[in-house]
């Protein structure tokens, strides 16, 4: 009897772990804005795996703020002439309180680079960076309100 009370009280302990852990991973899935203000982007879920798209960003439109600009330097000549819409961050898994293993496409030089998330003091901390996160850049996103 006690040994089915030691189980049964293990059992709901790991099942409410594995809720609190699904509720953290699932605290960036909102609408996060640049701290200049000059970006946004949405973070969704697809089963395991967080992705963003962005909503807005001054740097994907042409100077009339409308129209999306090109994709000139992707290396796939095919796809230069492609509009900046819909641009995503993905990949992203839940590990050790942080979101890890991403990848992210720069339009200003047609690399992909890695990305790391990690939600501290209700901001969002963007890690880019190719191979080694130390020799990277961190991005500092606030909700939008």
């Amino acid at each position: 009897m006690l040994f089915l009370l030691i189980t049964a009280a293990f059992t709901l302990n790991h099942a409410k772990a594995q809720t609190d852990q699904k509720v953290r991973a699932d605290s960036i899935l909102l609408i996060w804005e640049t701290e200049e203000k000059d970006g946004r982007m949405q973070l969704l879920k697809t089963g395991d795996t967080y992705y963003a798209k962005m909503l807005y960003g001054k740097q994907l439109l042409e100077a009339d703020g409308k129209t999306y600009k090109k994709d000139i330097h992707n290396p796939d000549p095919g796809l230069r002439s492609r509009p900046l819409k819909d641009y995503t961050l993905i990949g992203l898994v839940y590990k050790d309180g942080k979101w890890v293993n991403g990848k992210i496409y720069n339009f200003n030089d047609g690399n992909s680079y890695d990305v790391n998330l990690e939600l501290r003091d209700g901001l969002l901390y963007m890690r880019v960076f190719k191979g080694v996160p130390m020799f990277g850049k961190t991005l500092k996103w606030h909700p939008a309100p």
